[in-house]
């Protein structure tokens, strides 16, 4: 059994424990950016790390985690919540190829009323194998399509919160 430093260097990358700032010692995901627990890292730089999920949806599960501790999406500096993105985007054309999926899908929970298990900014890289089913399958095979008028003024009311979040 490897540790998490020679998993790391095996990815072509390096875990410099104590290197990140914004650092929550009770957070599992600060722990394994710190080398305090084993993890299959996939791809790591200095400001994001990328690993296999211990319970993956699917074979290749590959979760992408800011190395700062910030609890979700929306805590997240703009350039951070980018170069995430970025990572994932570098990552799944070789973990498809890797586990022959056909597809990636990108998702990341944000808050514990919306299913974050972890609260530290993840995103998941679920792969996706023609055939296969897959839980969150949109649209919903029975939700209802709303009136147009119900659409637009929705569309209007968030408009509105976004102009007042803007201000602040």
């Amino acid at each position: 059994m490897q540790s998490a430093r020679s998993q790391a260097s095996l990815a072509g990358a390096k875990i410099e424990p104590g290197e990140t700032n914004h650092v929550e010692q009770s957070c599992i995901f600060c722990r394994i950016i710190g080398g305090e627990e084993m993890v299959s890292v996939v791809y790591e730089d200095d400001r994001a790390i990328a690993f296999l999920d211990v319970q993956p949806v699917s074979n290749g599960h590959t979760l992408v985690v800011s190395k700062q501790h910030y609890e979700t999406l929306f805590d997240l500096p703009e350039e951070l919540l980018t170069h995430c993105m970025a990572v994932a985007k570098r990552i799944a054309p070789g973990l498809r190829q890797a586990v022959g999926a056909q597809a990636i899908n990108v998702f990341s929970a944000n808050g514990k009323a919306g299913g974050q298990d972890v609260l530290h900014f993840h995103m998941h890289l679920i792969p996706i194998r023609e055939g296969e089913p897959f839980a969150l399958q949109l649209p919903l095979e029975d939700a209802p399509v709303p009136q147009r008028e119900m659409l637009d003024m929705t569309a209007a009311l968030i408009g509105r919160a976004i102009q007042k979040a803007d201000v602040r």
